[in-house]
């Protein structure tokens, strides 16, 4: 128990364990259990489909060398940026699709040292696609491993917290502890420095900045938070400088407004040091990658949908009179206008400033069209606009222009949902978040399942949301 007029109340110190590891320690430990079973799954493949494909198991060392290129490239690029650090794996920062990526760059600097050795001849391509497939089910099933184990370990006392002291208000203390409880974490608050608000008159901040150093040596403090919303004169400078004195990391702990970014960074311009609260939705690579996925799968898509696109086309003139498309203008990308492709279900082509949603048994649906909006056929020809680049395959459906007016104004976050590209299909659509939006409380979900995608992207979210399209039930939902 320790008490001091520097912490309110009385504190019980966390109980380490003598065999606890250190954060390095665990990240080593981490980094070793990855690239070791990696060169394990190698081993194991090689041997298997060798004995499976040609009766003998083929050389040990040409498995182990592969797989410990393959595991090193792998676990050095989250090793250089941290990523095998306790909190990165306890907020689960190496999302599916962030392993994927940086399973396939690891098979990439494999075949380009292949290259450079000419070596290529000597593996066979069937036991490299059979490690490459069941290496990459492996790299998914350790991360799980290691998220789920870290919080078992660290709670039996196996894995050191972080231990850190606390400088502020009363209620900055009781904030930031929340904030430390909300979510996985591996810190410990050892101490906490209060400090009353506003500061009677003489108060001595030396004397609390000194006893509150003493206290932080004496308990072996790792991390120093500063409160940023409590402030009073040249405080923050001075507890900054009394603090570097120690072998600490020193924090000013974000409150008020900038607590709500969780990406909130400094950022430099020149000499100029900024405080950047949000990142890109996607960022370059990002982009990158989903135009290029677009253009591959929306070509094919095509190509290989050429037959039933004429197919329908005929359908829609033998069934009413008008034109086989529709277009109408939506807003995309940073909300710029453009025409969107649809087969015509209707007998109207509303686009104007009053467009009246589609309802159950609505008399304007064509027979064919009635098909073509129950399986969402009528949303082919927007595989044009993928491939002129004014859509995605996968984002938050675009809107009729009369539609965006309205709900902009009344849903605070409706414009965030176009910080990227509208898609043919996304969440909301199937989470049963499509057809008419009637209501607030209905444009509020979708928006909701928009922003959600927007702050999750990956390429294997998209790939997810494109199989719930095709299989489920949810997706076909309120289609009329």
């Amino acid at each position: 128990m320790f008490s001091s007029a520097g912490e309110t109340g009385s504190h019980k110190l966390a109980v380490r364990s003598r065999f606890a590891l250190s954060s390095t320690a665990f990240a080593a430990h981490a980094f070793l259990f990855e690239v070791l079973t990696i060169v394990a799954v190698a081993i194991a493949t090689g041997v298997g489909y060798h004995l499976a494909i040609y009766g003998k198991p083929g050389l040990f060392e040409n498995y182990a060398a592969v797989g410990s290129l393959a595991g090193l490239a792998y676990g050095m690029t989250f090793l250089v940026r941290d990523e095998y650090g306790v909190d990165n794996l306890l907020e689960g920062r190496r999302t599916n699709g962030r392993l994927f990526l940086v399973w396939n760059m690891a098979f990439v600097a494999l075949a380009v040292i292949g290259f450079l050795t000419k070596s290529t001849a000597i593996f066979s391509r069937g036991w490299l696609l059979s490690f490459y497939g069941t290496g990459l089910l492996a790299a998914i099933a350790l991360n799980m491993i290691l998220h789920r184990s870290l919080s078992l370990l660290i709670e039996r006392g196996l894995v050191m917290r972080r231990r850190v002291m606390i400088v502020g208000s009363d209620d900055d203390i009781q904030r930031l502890e929340r904030e430390f409880a909300d979510g996985a974490t591996s810190v410990h608050v050892a101490a906490r420095v209060s400090l009353p608000t506003p500061l009677p008159p003489g108060f001595d901040i030396a004397a609390r900045l000194e006893a509150a150093v003493g206290n932080a040596r004496l308990l072996s403090i790792d991390d120093v938070v500063i409160s940023s919303a409590w402030s009073h004169g040249d405080f923050i400078e001075r507890a900054i400088s009394a603090f570097s004195l120690l072998p600490v990391v020193i924090h000013l702990g974000a409150g008020g407004l900038i607590s709500r970014f969780k990406d909130a960074r400094i950022s430099r311009f020149g000499r100029a040091t900024t405080l950047s609260l949000t990142r890109e939705p996607i960022g370059p690579f990002g982009i990158a990658t989903k135009r290029s996925f677009d253009m591959a799968v929306g070509g094919l898509a095509v190509v290989l949908l050429a037959p039933l696109l004429a197919l329908i086309a005929a359908l829609i003139k033998w069934d009413s009179p008008g034109p086989v498309f529709f277009r109408q203008r939506r807003r995309g990308f940073n909300l710029e206008e453009f025409a969107i492709w649809k087969f015509r279900t209707m007998k109207t082509m509303e686009d104007g400033d009053v467009v009246r949603q589609a309802t159950v048994n609505d008399d304007r649906v064509t027979r064919i069209g009635r098909l073509l909006r129950k399986y969402s056929l009528d949303e082919l020809p927007q595989l044009f606009n993928v491939m002129k680049g004014e859509m995605s395959l996968v984002g938050p459906r675009p809107h009729a222009l009369a539609h965006d007016r309205f709900f902009e104004k009344r849903i605070a976050m409706y414009p965030r949902r176009l910080n990227v590209k509208p898609g043919i299909t996304g969440w909301a659509q199937v989470n049963g978040y499509r057809g008419a939006t009637d209501t607030d409380e209905a444009m509020s979900q979708r928006v909701s399942h928009d922003l959600y995608y927007i702050d999750n992207w990956s390429l294997t979210f998209d790939l997810h949301i494109m199989l719930l399209t095709v299989i489920s039930s949810k997706a076909q939902m309120n289609a009329y």
